[in-house]
């Protein structure tokens, strides 16, 4: 049974690999028992009836296409900002840069989900954390440069 990789397919019907004219139940990790005809072209597809109750797994072999019958279109692009979250937490302002740090990974979880929506919330979030730390550590070195340039930063750390 092959495992979905990073960026594998979301949760759906699709066309199954072993038989033609069927479409199989994909959980997101492998395929499932359950597998229902495609309508011909003169009818309606079949409704799904939603996810089987377990998720068996039958000796089926690779993941699906996202060519899928009756889903959406292929997963939006969306920006976690994870690694400008490391930069900031190492180089600017540790607190608010994990906080970033957070936010980016629930970001990235709720992309592996489906759920775009709260992806691109969450995303939104760490972007916020992650620049008000990248302004807060550019504020801290600007005046530390500038208490150190007029003979004041020793004074701060006696």
């Amino acid at each position: 049974m092959s495992e979905q990789g990073a960026g594998g397919p979301p949760p759906g019907w699709y066309d199954d690999p072993e038989r033609p004219g069927h479409r199989r139940w994909w959980d997101g990790t492998a395929w499932t028992d359950r597998s229902e005809p495609i309508a011909p072209a003169s009818g309606p597809p079949p409704a799904p009836s939603g996810p089987p109750p377990g998720a068996g797994q039958p000796p089926g072999t690779g993941q699906p296409t996202f060519a899928t019958a009756g889903a959406g279109s292929a997963a939006p692009s969306i920006d976690t900002w994870l690694w400008q979250s490391i930069v900031a937490t190492l180089l600017c302002c540790l607190p608010l840069g994990i906080v970033a740090i957070v936010f980016s990974s629930q970001a990235q979880t709720e992309i592996n989900n489906g759920n775009y929506g709260a992806a691109r919330d969450k995303a939104g979030t760490a972007k916020t954390f992650t620049l008000i730390s990248a302004a807060l550590g550019v504020l801290f070195w600007v005046g530390w440069i500038v208490l150190f340039t007029a003979g004041m930063a020793p004074l701060f750390f006696m």
